[in-house]
């Protein structure tokens, strides 16, 4: 991992790198994908960040945002797009995005964040199968239930849901 990673607050100025970014991660055809349901609303500004090299910090390397979903009337999040440049994927850049995303979260009293993604790499950072939890909630379109995942950012904020619900964005 690198240790000249810097994260900052997201800017306007940054549409046009991260758009970029998220078309070389995703492909162009991302929005077409259940998650982005989940994505109508702008993401929370605070939760906006970008990663980059602490010498270039208008360059940007990483970005990841964060989204308001609801399961009933429970006020949740839901992390994502991560994406990082092709040729610094795997030197910490979204590793960082992270732990500082969730460390703010966790800091403006969120409760839950849901990700669509592999456990296999999320696992590290709190993320379990909603299934771990007991839990058995749908989502608006096509998804692996096994994509889903669940962090609780308060203890045992799980419990705060009711099984057999569905996860449903926030609506402007």
């Amino acid at each position: 991992m690198l240790t000249n990673i810097k994260i900052r607050k997201e800017i306007t100025s940054d549409n046009f790198q991260k758009t970029n970014i998220l078309d070389d991660c995703f492909g162009v055809n991302r929005l077409n994908r259940t998650v982005y349901m989940y994505r109508k609303s702008l993401p929370i500004k605070a939760l906006s960040l970008i990663s980059c090299f602490k010498k270039h910090p208008m360059k940007v390397v990483g970005t990841i945002s964060f989204y308001r979903v609801f399961v009933e009337k429970t006020d949740c999040l839901l992390l994502g797009p991560l994406a990082v440049q092709k040729k610094y994927q795997g030197k910490g850049f979204g590793k960082k995005l992270i732990e500082i995303g969730l460390k703010k979260a966790r800091s403006n009293n969120e409760k839950i964040c849901f990700v669509s993604g592999e456990y296999s790499y999320y696992k590290e950072f709190g993320f379990d199968r909603i299934i771990n939890k007991n839990l058995n909630i749908s989502i608006l379109g096509p998804l692996s239930f096994e994509d889903l995942l669940i962090c609780e950012l308060k203890d045992h904020a799980a419990s705060l849901l009711k099984n057999n619900s569905k996860l449903l964005p926030l609506i402007n």
